[in-house]
């Protein structure tokens, strides 16, 4: 599920997405995600919780998302998911402005590609 909205009101602001969610057996991952798009429609900011899911079954617990919102912002979007199997409900959503002591979830820039392709056995770890 997801919904998007113009960023200009929250240019160069640092925001938070949070919410409640609750999971009856999500068999791969579950979580909130959002992205803020420039002009392009290029990403600029994103986290879906990637690094921090919730599978499993799991009782309302809080989560949030914290990204700032570039000069060049055009789009915010944000939504939950589920992967594979599994229940997920989300309550009490918010989008608020948070100060510069509350951290990024950002997700690591993904383009800082390697130079060559790597490990093309698939068995290293």
């Amino acid at each position: 599920m997801m919904q998007e909205f113009n960023a200009e009101a929250y240019i160069e602001k640092r925001m938070r997405l949070s919410g409640f969610v609750k999971t009856k057996d999500v068999a791969s991952m579950a979580g909130l995600w959002m992205r803020v798009d420039n002009e392009r429609g290029e990403v600029s900011q994103f986290d879906n919780m990637g690094e921090r899911p919730i599978n499993g079954t799991t009782n309302w617990n809080c989560y949030s998302i914290v990204l700032d919102i570039p000069k060049d912002s055009h789009v915010i979007s944000f939504g939950f998911l589920l992967i594979g199997a599994g229940d997920v409900w989300v309550d009490s959503l918010a989008f608020e402005e948070v100060d510069l002591s509350v951290p990024t979830t950002n997700a690591e820039d993904q383009s800082e590609l390697p130079d060559q392709p790597l490990n093309l056995s698939f068995e290293e770890r």
